[in-house]
C-alpha cells in the first residue's frame, strides 16, 4: 500500500503583504515550506507531489528532505485556484498505484509527524480523515444570537486516493475552499480527528509571530584545541586571548595565540567548517606573524552570515607559567569586544599540567575552548 503527500505551494499569498509568497518566506535562512519538509520523517510517504510555480522549485531543492529523497519528489503545475492545483497534483500520480493521499497547505509549517501518522491510521478503516481544532473563544450566531460550536478545519486532509480523484473529476468546474468540501458535496460522511493547536496556517504578516513561538532554536556545539611551543630565546611577546603578557612568546606562523586559535576552532567545529589550518594555512605568507584577532573577526562575520549567535564560550588555558588569574578580566573584555558577546557569557579558566609532559616541563602552552551557538539570540 503506497501513501503519497500533496503539498499545495502554488498560491500567490496576496494577503501576506510580502514580495514573495508566504510559503517561501524565510526564517533564519529556511523557507516556511522547508521548515515542514525538514521535520517530515523520511519513510512515511512513497511520493511527495509539490504544486509549485517552477521559478520557486530551487527553494524546495535546498531542503534537507529533498536532498535525501530526490526520487520521491514530483513537481506539479499550480492552477488558477486551490482546487485546480489539488486536482493537477492528484492527476500527476494517477498511474502510481496510490492507496492513501494526504493534501497539505504549504503555509502550515508546524504540522507534526504524529498528526500525519494518526490520519494515516484512521484511513485504514475510513475513506477520509479531516483534522480540526475547536475555537477557545465563545462563538455566537449572528442570526439567532445563540452560542454555536465552531471548528477550524486543518490540513493535511487524508483521503482514499481514488475517492478524492473521483470527487475532483466530478466537480472540476467548481471552486471549493478545501478538498473535504468536495466529499460533502457528494454527500459522503466526513470522519474527523482532533488536530493540533500549533498547526496554524500563516496567512497574514502578523502570523509571522508563530515562527518565533513554534520554531525550535537550532543549537550547536564545537570544541577547539591548540598548542604551541615556548620560545626559550625570548622573554616577552606572549599573547593569550589577544592580550600581551610579560612572558616568553610562543612559536608559530602567526602570533601563536593559542587562546584565540582554540576559540576559532570551536566556532568552525560548531559550524562544520573544518579547522583554523584550513582557513588560515601556515603555508600562506599573508598570515605570517598575523594578529589572531583577525581570525576571530573572520569567525564573527561567518556566524553573522549564517545567522548564528554565541550563547556561551568556555576557554581553558593549560600552562605551568605564567599565572593568568590577574589577566582574566582583561581577556574576557577583549574577547567580548571581538566577538560582540557579553562578558557574562564568556568563561576563562586556567590549569597546570602538574609538571607532566611537554606542558608540565614548561616547553609549551595549550588552550581548549567549547562554544555553544544558536540561530536565535537568547543571551
Amino acid at each position: 500500500m503506497k501513501n503519497a503527500l500533496v503539498i499545495l505551494a502554488g498560491g500567490k499569498g496576496l494577503r501576506f503583504g510580502q514580495k514573495i509568497p508566504k510559503q517561501f518566506y524565510e526564517k533564519d535562512g529556511k523557507a516556511i515550506i522547508n521548515i515542514f519538509l525538514s521535520n517530515l520523517e523520511t519513510d512515511i510517504f512513497k511520493y511527495l507531489v509539490i504544486s509549485i510555480d517552477p521559478k520557486y522549485i530551487e527553494i524546495i531543492k535546498k531542503s534537507s528532505h529533498y536532498l535525501n529523497n530526490k526520487k520521491k519528489y514530483i513537481f506539479s503545475s499550480p492552477g488558477k485556484v486551490r482546487q485546480e492545483s489539488s486536482f493537477n497534483a492528484l492527476k500527476k500520480i494517477k498511474k502510481n498505484n496510490i492507496k492513501n493521499i494526504l493534501i497539505h497547505d504549504g503555509a502550515r509549517p508546524f504540522c507534526s509527524n504524529n498528526l500525519i501518522k494518526r490520519i494515516l491510521n484512521k484511513l485504514k478503516k475510513n475513506d477520509n480523515c479531516i483534522p480540526y481544532v475547536e475555537f477557545s473563544d465563545r462563538q455566537i450566531n449572528k442570526v439567532n444570537k445563540k452560542d454555536t460550536k465552531v471548528y477550524n478545519i486543518q490540513t493535511p486532509q487524508g483521503f482514499d486516493y481514488n475517492l478524492i480523484l473521483k470527487a475532483h473529476t466530478k466537480f472540476k468546474n467548481y471552486n471549493f475552499s478545501d478538498d473535504a468540501s468536495l466529499l460533502q458535496a457528494m454527500n459522503k460522511k466526513i470522519f474527523f480527528i482532533k488536530g493540533e493547536k500549533n498547526n496554524v496556517k500563516l496567512t497574514y504578516p502578523e502570523d509571522l509571530i508563530y515562527l518565533n513561538i513554534f520554531t525550535k532554536p537550532i543549537l550547536r556545539s564545537g570544541i577547539g584545541f591548540d598548542i604551541h611551543q615556548i620560545d626559550k630565546n625570548s622573554k616577552t611577546g606572549l599573547k593569550l586571548c589577544g592580550i600581551k603578557l610579560p612572558f616568553s612568546k610562543l612559536i608559530g606562523h602567526s602570533d601563536a595565540d593559542v587562546g584565540l586559535h582554540a576559540i576559532c576552532d570551536s566556532i568552525f567545529g560548531a559550524l562544520s567548517m573544518r579547522d583554523i589550518g584550513y582557513h588560515f594555512p601556515n603555508t600562506d605568507k599573508r598570515w605570517k606573524d598575523a594578529d589572531s584577532s583577525k581570525f576571530i573577526i573572520y569567525c564573527r562575520n561567518i556566524l553573522k552570515e549564517k545567522k548564528f549567535h554565541i550563547i556561551n564560550l568556555d576557554i581553558n588555558i593549560i600552562a605551568e607559567k605564567p599565572k593568568i588569574s590577574k589577566y582574566v578580566v582583561t581577556m574576557k573584555k577583549n574577547i567580548s569586544k571581538l566577538l560582540k558577546v557579553p562578558t557574562k557569557n564568556i568563561s576563562i579558566k586556567a590549569t597546570t599540567n602538574e609538571k607532566i609532559g611537554f606542558i608540565g616541563n614548561n616547553e609549551g602552552i595549550a588552550a581548549e575552548a567549547i562554544v555553544q551557538i544558536s540561530n536565535e539570540n537568547i543571551n
